[in-house]
This record gives C-alpha cells, sequence and structure tokens, in this order.
C-alpha cells in the first residue's frame, strides 16, 4: 500500500454553495475511518469563489487540496483528477454529494477481485424538479449509450459515484477524450476495450437542489458526444 490509501476527486464548477456542505459531510467519515486519504478538488474554471473557499478550508484540513484548471468541461476535469490522484484506489464523486461517503464500506473490500466498482443509483429522498429532470436525462443518455455505444450491458452508466484502482485509472483516463458530460459513457467504453474486471454496486442515491444540469443542451450536444466515441472506439483509439 502506497502513502495514501484512497484519494477522493471532486470535480466542480461553481459549487461554492454546495461544496462546503460535502466537505463537512465527508470529512468526520474519513476521519473516522484512520486511513489515508486525500481529497482532490478539481476546479473547472469556476466564476464564483469554489477555488476560494476550498483553499480556506484547506488551510485547516491538509488532506484536502484544490486543483485550479481553465473550464473545459466536467470530463476533462475528472480525467486530471483521476492522473493526479495519489491514492491506492480513486473515488470519483460528484460536488453536491448525492451518494453518501459510507458507501465506500461497501465498495473497497469488492477491490480485491475487481479492477472498478461503480455505482448504480437506488433513488431515494425527495426529488423535486431538478431530479425528475436528471433521472429522464439519465434515462434518455443510458438509452442512447446502449444504442450507440456499448456493446456490453451497463447498468447505470451516469451515476457519479465510482472507485478506481490506480493502475486501472491511469490505464482508462489516459484513454479518455472526451472533456463534456458523456466521458462516463466513454469510460465504461474504454474499460470494456480494456478487459477491465467492472462490478456494479447499488449505491443510495438523494437528489440535491441546485443541479447545473441543461437538458436542451445535453439533448442537443449527447448524440454528437456519443457518435464521437462510437467513431474512436471503430477507429481503435481506446486499445
Amino acid at each position: 500500500m502506497g502513502d495514501i490509501y484512497v484519494s477522493v476527486v471532486i470535480p466542480a464548477f461553481n459549487e461554492s454553495h454546495r461544496l462546503p456542505q460535502t466537505l463537512k459531510e465527508i470529512r468526520p467519515w474519513l476521519d473516522y475511518k484512520a486511513l489515508p486519504y486525500e481529497v482532490v478538488i478539481v476546479d473547472d474554471g469556476s466564476s464564483d469563489n469554489t477555488a476560494g473557499i476550498c483553499r480556506e478550508i484547506a488551510q485547516g484540513w491538509k488532506e484536502l487540496r484544490i486543483e485550479p484548471r481553465p473550464h473545459q468541461g466536467k470530463g476533462a476535469t475528472v480525467k486530471h483528477g483521476a492522473l493526479v490522484a495519489r491514492g491506492d484506489y480513486i473515488l470519483i464523486m460528484d460536488a453536491d454529494h448525492p451518494t453518501p461517503i459510507d458507501s465506500l464500506d461497501l465498495m473497497l473490500p469488492l477491490m480485491r477481485d475487481y479492477d472498478m466498482v461503480v455505482g448504480v443509483r437506488a433513488f431515494s429522498g425527495e426529488e423535486g424538479s431538478s431530479g425528475r429532470g436528471r433521472r429522464i436525462i439519465g434515462l434518455l443518455q443510458q438509452l442512447m449509450a446502449h444504442v450507440i455505444v456499448f456493446k456490453k450491458s451497463v447498468a447505470d452508466s451516469q451515476c457519479g459515484f465510482k472507485l478506481f484502482s490506480r493502475d486501472c485509472a491511469q490505464r482508462i483516463f489516459s484513454r479518455s477524450r472526451v472533456e463534456g458530460g458523456m466521458y462516463d459513457v466513454e469510460i465504461f467504453c474504454i474499460a470494456h476495450n480494456l478487459n477491465v474486471r467492472i462490478y456494479s454496486k447499488p449505491v443510495k442515491w438523494v437528489n440535491k437542489e441546485g443541479s447545473t444540469i441543461n437538458i436542451v443542451r445535453c439533448m442537443i450536444q449527447d448524440p454528437f458526444s456519443l457518435f464521437y466515441i462510437r467513431i474512436m472506439d471503430e477507429l481503435g483509439r481506446y486499445r
């Protein structure tokens, strides 16, 4: 085992209103587990004070660090975080903490036999209009991904709670190209090409208000991203 057991990578774009609460929620659990860890906030060129707030919190939390970047999109942000993370295991999680951090208790033991353990959302709690919108978009994305890209079945490609071994993360993200929201689909496409051992684990998911998802933009951009992934796959770029 290296110096850091688990890295928690959180991509963030204009999350100054939600990220402090997320960090407040995850720190007690991480400290209680008494395992060497780091939390890596990758700021995707936020126009608010996301980076400044994280720097303030980091002054009293040595395991927290901020990776500022120019705005490129969630895929590019996650890729950077995964490649600079130093842990033996790398968790990618959403900034609004819809899946509780203690779900790692269910996932980490599985890493003895698998390279990648991915969450499958079991919805609970009050969703509201934004939650319903995210569910609808997620179902449409999943359907399009299976029609256009996937050669193997994927239970839930869009769940923002994914755990990788360090070697697996390096192999996958060094090949990833999609800078936007369809990076999740690309990750599975690459993993299938590399014969990565994947386990799908049901996890709790509760919608948090304040999502910046743009349904119209997703419906326009996502099909183009999926066809791009399909073309890259056919050209052998993910092997």
